[in-house]
């Protein structure tokens, strides 16, 4: 399944979110689907943006929630965006029907009745324009969050270009380093001649944690044990020597309260 590149960007979210609040807003006080057509416009423009306002504030609850899985699982799938798009659904019914139900609307109909009638109509309406502009502003992010890197070996022709992002770890084999990889989330590896010492030099921004692994410290998931790291698709040993020097580094997110210390 292909990622969507969806970085974490609270700005651009806002927009989504305004977006969306003022594409809903004029549809109700404009098209007036329903019995909405049956108010005068007037009332309309009093009542309808309550609507647009609860759906900028049910994307806004989820931005956070969507950072913090984003920075927790490292990618985002297709899947992903069907979860942002149901939580968001549920979010904005629930405030929409307690609207509806206020002595400002004060409207008859029951929840499910409002829910098929009149909430999901409106909603599979607007479910395009959620989709396109979370695919506009990925297509904005991912550009700019990507960095290059580009291995070399002794050989010329050892040469692997890679994104930031996608480099799990690096593993000293003899004459030659084991590179670990993504490649549209599915682990690859790639053999260089070369030493686990001139890799180091290359890329300075990766962790060693063995005498034999530097990993992408983007790519940890947790302490598996006193002794070992698990990253994406992998795990790795760590030595007590570099322990120590990890769990010294204030920023490391491998630092962490439930880091074992023996």
């Amino acid at each position: 399944m292909p990622l969507i590149k969806l970085k974490s960007s609270n700005n651009y979210h806002f927009l989504v979110a305004l977006a969306i609040a003022i594409w809903l807003s004029v549809f109700l006080i404009l098209i007036a689907p329903f019995d909405i057509a049956e108010l005068p416009i007037a009332a309309r423009l009093e009542i309808m943006p309550f609507y647009g306002l609860i759906s900028f504030i049910g994307y806004v609850i989820l931005i956070p929630f969507q950072n913090w899985a984003y920075k927790k699982i490292q990618k985002q799938s297709i899947y992903f965006e069907i979860l942002i798009i149901v939580l968001f659904n549920i979010l904005v019914l629930i405030g929409s029907y307690i609207y509806y139900k206020s002595s400002i609307v004060n409207g008859d109909y029951s929840f499910i009745k409002f829910t098929l009638e009149i909430y999901y109509p409106i909603f599979f309406i607007l479910l395009p324009i959620i989709i396109f502009a979370r695919w506009f502003i990925s297509r904005k992010i991912a550009p700019h969050n990507s960095k290059k890197l580009v291995l070399t070996g002794d050989n010329k022709l050892d040469i692997l270009q890679i994104k930031e992002e996608d480099l799990i770890c690096i593993s000293s084999a003899d004459n030659y380093v084991t590179v670990t990889y993504l490649v549209n989330d599915v682990l690859s590896k790639k053999l260089l001649r070369t030493t686990l010492k001139n890799i180091e030099s290359q890329l300075p921004e990766l962790m060693k944690v063995h005498r034999s692994h530097l990993i992408n410290p983007i790519h940890f998931k947790e302490w598996k044990n006193a002794n070992t790291l698990l990253l994406t698709h992998i795990e790795v040993p760590v030595s007590k020597n570099y322990k120590k020097a990890i769990l010294a580094m204030n920023h490391s997110p491998l630092k962490t309260n439930s880091s074992p210390l023996s």
